[in-house]
């Protein structure tokens, strides 16, 4: 950090603001930003919805590095400047809605394996051949299908990836972190099993555009109502059987991270932006501590 800041100072500012935001975060003083002559819109209107001083420090830092890491030369996949996410949570828990957020916020590349698989088993290629017949009953697919998958998608992601879908198990887990797959925070989406019926019942995907709603908390156009999708792994019985496979190897993933200190659970049964700010502030704080040599 110091000999990139010698280079730009005016990259250097904000990611130091956003360390010193950090740590009063981390110090639980995560208190509104007042600095001399503004403040946020929500205080200066008398409102008590000021930005945490996290969030904004955090959030220039990342900028003012941003800015000036991507006018620097690039090397191989291991480049430390690449964003590496791995997003975990059980069928119905969120993934594919914040990881579009992400994937617009930093510019990386969103890797769904469930995507994968089902490009593959649109395109009748022998990977989805085998895979579709795992899909239709609900099923896992087997490691060495996914783990395939995966090694070609991330060839192509140069400023980096959020993946979600895998890892699933811990041999899994495993050969991401002999890959070099490791991701700079692990985060899960924790999400009661009772409320992700509803939300795995009332999905619907339009094909035309991969487009995902729900009859109910994401309710499409009238004008493409008749073109959507129910997956055939989305109901109630089907989806029984994809929680307790996520259920039986839950703990070994978990303990893959934890051991790395890489993980972080979120509160995923809440309104989907406050789970995406705590997703965006978990991200930067471990992007930040990295560039700093924490």
């Amino acid at each position: 950090l110091a000999q990139e800041s010698s280079t730009s100072s005016l990259a250097c500012l904000p990611v130091a603001i956003g360390m010193r935001a950090v740590r009063r975060f981390a110090a639980g003083a995560a208190r509104p930003i007042r600095a001399r002559g503004f403040s946020s819109g929500a205080e200066a209107s008398g409102g008590s919805n000021a930005l945490p001083a996290f969030v904004v420090g955090a959030g220039a830092g990342a900028f003012g590095y941003y800015q000036y890491d991507q006018s620097q030369p690039k090397a191989g996949i291991a480049e430390p400047s690449k964003l590496k996410l791995i997003l975990f949570g059980a069928p119905g828990s969120g993934k594919g809605t914040q990881c579009e957020k992400l994937t617009a916020l930093f510019g990386v590349k969103h890797i769904s394996t469930g995507d994968l698989l089902r490009e593959h088993v649109k395109n009748g290629t022998a990977l989805g051949k085998q895979a579709k017949e795992f899909m239709d009953k609900g099923a896992l697919v087997p490691d060495s299908l996914v783990i395939d998958l995966l090694k070609d998608a991330v060839k192509d992601a140069p400023k980096g990836w959020i993946i979600d879908g895998m890892p699933r198990t811990a041999v899994q887990a495993e050969f991401m972190q002999k890959e070099g797959l490791v991701p700079d925070c692990f985060l899960t989406l924790d999400v009661p099993d009772s409320v992700l019926e509803e939300r795995i019942c009332g999905r619907r995907l339009d094909p035309e555009t991969g487009a995902i709603y729900h009859l109910k908390f994401k309710p499409p156009p009238k004008e493409i109502v008749s073109r959507l999708t129910h997956r055939s792994d989305d109901t109630a019985d089907k989806l029984k059987n994809r929680l307790k496979a996520y259920h039986d190897n839950l703990d070994s993933v978990l303990g893959v991270y934890r051991s790395a200190n890489l993980y972080t659970a979120i509160n995923a049964n809440r309104n989907p932006d406050a789970v995406y700010g705590d997703l965006v502030g978990n991200t930067l704080k471990a992007r930040l501590n990295k560039w700093a040599g924490a």
